[in-house]
């Protein structure tokens, strides 16, 4: 799977995507889409959205898994990245629900991150 078919799976999860994904110049490379896709959960998370929430984990999940290099490689280093920060003001109550819902192999991915980094 490549950025422009997963900008059509993202939409099908978070319909609210779909007029930041009509901005030509979000739509040009994988980390671009993955920034949009990132910035969708953001506000998911915000909102306390947690059904559409666990949906978008699940397929930020199959675009790592199904997806080509630039779009695995967009994953860990803008989603994964930003992971902290987009559950830093959250409860602990809500931030451990979030990480519970998130799929094995992406927390795996973010597990190995913050082991690598030495934190």
């Amino acid at each position: 799977m490549n950025h422009t078919e997963a900008i059509q799976e993202i939409i099908q999860v978070v319909p609210d995507s779909k007029a930041e994904f009509e901005e030509v110049y979000k739509t040009k490379n994988s980390f671009m889409v993955i920034n949009v896709f990132t910035r969708q959960i953001r506000n998911l998370i915000r909102k306390g959205e947690t059904t559409i929430l666990i949906r978008s984990f699940d397929k930020m999940n199959d675009l790592y898994q199904k997806g080509d290099q630039a779009l695995k490689n967009a994953v860990e280093n803008v989603f994964v990245y930003s992971l902290d920060s987009l559950t830093y003001s959250c409860d602990n109550n809500y931030k451990n629900l979030i990480f519970s819902k998130m799929p094995t192999s992406l927390h795996q991915v973010y597990l190995r991150q913050i082991y690598k980094s030495g934190l």
